[in-house]
């Protein structure tokens, strides 16, 4: 959804560089829906079993909260994950 420029009404990147991302407050709803469907989730997601989840991920060190409303960083190891999946997405095999 990050990677999507059709859903920077929803989440965007702030800034990108450093793996910081907000979600919106006016469709926070929308891309917990959209989470729960792209992970297979049988029953719909709402936004609060997504913050339980991020809080998770924050536990496991996969992401980092930040001292602003709806903001989260990934952490150094995620990013560079992400980055490193994206980028062989990318190359044509």
């Amino acid at each position: 959804m990050l990677e999507d420029p059709g859903m920077a009404h929803c989440v965007s990147w702030v800034p990108a560089s450093a793996g910081v991302f907000r979600f919106s407050s006016a469709h926070k709803e929308h891309v917990a829906e959209l989470w729960g469907r792209r992970k297979g989730n049988r029953r719909p997601m709402t936004y609060q079993k997504m913050s339980r989840a991020l809080r998770n991920y924050t536990r496991s060190g996969e992401i980092i909260k930040v001292r602003k409303k709806l903001t989260y960083q990934f952490s150094g190891t995620t990013l560079t994950s992400l980055r490193s999946q994206q980028w062989r997405n990318s190359c044509p095999h």
